[in-house]
């Protein structure tokens, strides 16, 4: 009686194990699989939608993953159940066992997955390996597409450039010095200007006034000369030179004033 306890246990276990060892992908197909990339607050935000069939002749009862290294926060999501895949993990491959989740594929049975995780800022390229035979695959960046194919083959891999050099993102501490340096540039260039302009209207205020003054003098000269000239106490001959010299100084003047007025 011991005997067959032992060997009923003994054989649970075997059968037990037997499962575990012999879950199978075998006969997986991808029939499409979108990747959706997008910045976020954490990093860039990952979201791939997997859509995989059994087209083998028997039952598949596991899947495998691919996903590069450096990611955080992975959520494996069975849409129809509602149901979180807890993966083992080896190197880049999540693999989760069906069975424990009462998933198992039967053939000609899909499963839709949601997978997503989140990718450090300053990855630079985003990478993939194809696990399965895929019909559709297609990749976005911020809406943007960005890699698409049909028909890919299991293994097959490739690597997409997310920023390019000129393209890559300015970090705050860039941008609020290019607007200091603009600031101070264009605050430069007015004090410039108006000191400039100051300088001229200056100048002007000055020149108008000595030869204001200029002419009042020259005025009066002539005044006091024809005062003079009346009185007799200058000569005719010394009359008329100085009233010509300063009669043409007073019209020279005045000409000035005229210019500066324009």
């Amino acid at each position: 009686m011991k005997r067959t306890a032992e060997s009923i246990i003994l054989g649970l276990l075997i059968l037990s194990i037997a499962s575990v060892v012999c879950a199978s992908d075998t006969g997986i197909t991808t029939e499409q699989h979108t990747i959706k990339i997008s910045t976020s607050e954490k990093g860039l935000l990952v979201e791939e939608n997997i859509l995989i069939t059994n087209s083998g002749i028997e039952n598949a009862t596991s899947v495998r993953l691919w996903i590069q290294q450096g990611i955080q926060d992975v959520q494996i999501l069975a849409v129809e159940s509602g149901e979180y895949l807890t993966p083992i993990i080896a190197g880049n491959i999540r693999e989760c066992n069906l069975t424990q989740y009462n998933l198992t594929l039967e053939t000609g049975e899909s499963l839709d997955l949601e997978l997503t995780y989140i990718l450090p800022t300053n990855t630079e390229n985003f990478e993939k390996t194809i696990s399965y035979d895929t019909s559709s695959l297609s990749v976005t960046f911020n809406k943007e597409p960005l890699y698409q194919v049909q028909k890919a083959q299991p293994e097959s891999s490739f690597s997409l450039r997310l920023y390019r050099p000129t393209e890559a993102p300015l970090s705050i501490a860039y941008i609020v010095v290019i607007f200091i340096l603009v600031v101070i540039l264009i605050t430069s260039t007015l004090l410039l200007l108006r000191k400039q302009r100051s300088k001229v209207k200056s100048s002007f205020i000055e020149s108008e006034e000595i030869l204001s003054t200029k002419k009042a003098l020259l005025l009066s000269l002539l005044k006091d000369l024809e005062k003079q000239h009346r009185s007799k106490t200058l000569s005719d001959d010394t009359y008329d030179k100085l009233k010509e010299e300063y009669k043409q100084q007073a019209v020279e003047v005045m000409k000035k004033l005229e210019d500066i007025k324009k």
